[in-house]
């Protein structure tokens, strides 16, 4: 009777032990998702911006998007940052 109360006990260990990794497993997925889910909203808005500089200087894409970089390189700030204040202001004309 003891032999079969340990293996219940390992067999128990051994489920909280699974669940226990899959518990991680999945925060660490739905962390994922959440940093997915930023980035496609931050390339849409880097497109809008990018379409806003292509209209004002007439340039292509590669021109509009090396004007967006280097205005984030010189205010140190970040591309999806610049972008949003772009198309902000673009909004309200």
């Amino acid at each position: 009777m003891e032999a079969d109360a340990i293996r219940r006990d390992e067999r128990i260990e051994g489920l909280a032990a699974a669940a226990l990794l899959r518990d991680d497993r999945i925060a660490r997925l739905a962390a994922e998702v959440d940093g997915l889910e930023k980035v496609i909203e931050h390339r849409a808005v880097i497109e809008q911006a990018k379409g806003v500089i292509m209209h004002s200087l007439g340039c292509g894409p590669d021109a509009a998007f090396a004007v967006l970089v280097a205005q984030s390189q010189m205010q140190n700030r970040k591309l999806w940052e610049v972008a949003t204040e772009l198309a902000g202001l673009q909004d309200r004309e």
